[in-house]
C-alpha cells in the first residue's frame, strides 16, 4: 500500500481523472460545533464510500485523499469555485498498475462490542 501511495504522490499530474466532491452551504458557520460539522459533512462521505465502491465494481483504482486541499482558499482558486463552495476530498481514479488483492475482513466477533466496549459475548 505504501509504495501505491508513493507512487500516487510521485505522479499526481498524471493520474487520469480527479474527483473532487464538494458542498454548499456556510461551512464556516457550521464548523464552530462538533455537531454542525458532523453533520454537514456527514451526507458527503457516504456518497464518497459508494463512488469507491463503484469504481472498485468497475475495476478502477480509486482513493479517498484530503491532503491536497490543504488550503482550501488555493483549492477554491485553482477549481474556479465560489467562496459558498467547500471541496471536501480529492479522489484520483484511474486503472490499477497491478492487480487488486484478495479483500479480507476481520469476522464480526472481533469488532462488535455489545452495550459497552469490551464486551463481545452477547450472553446467548
Amino acid at each position: 500500500m505504501i509504495g501505491a501511495v508513493q507512487w500516487q504522490v510521485d505522479h499526481f499530474e498524471d493520474v487520469p481523472v480527479l474527483v473532487i466532491p464538494c458542498l454548499r452551504g456556510p461551512t464556516r458557520l457550521l464548523a464552530f460545533t462538533p455537531v454542525g460539522a458532523s453533520s454537514h459533512y456527514g451526507s458527503i462521505y457516504p456518497a464518497i464510500q459508494n463512488f469507491l465502491l463503484a469504481c472498485r465494481a468497475e475495476g478502477l483504482g480509486a482513493a479517498l485523499t484530503t491532503l491536497p486541499l490543504w488550503s482550501s482558499t488555493l483549492a477554491r482558486r485553482a477549481l474556479g469555485l465560489p467562496w459558498n463552495v467547500q471541496p471536501c476530498a480529492v479522489i484520483p481514479v484511474g486503472w490499477p498498475r497491478g492487480q487488486y488483492g484478495p479483500t479480507s475482513r476481520k469476522s464480526v466477533a472481533k469488532v462488535v462490542h455489545f452495550d459497552r466496549w469490551g464486551n463481545r459475548d452477547r450472553g446467548t
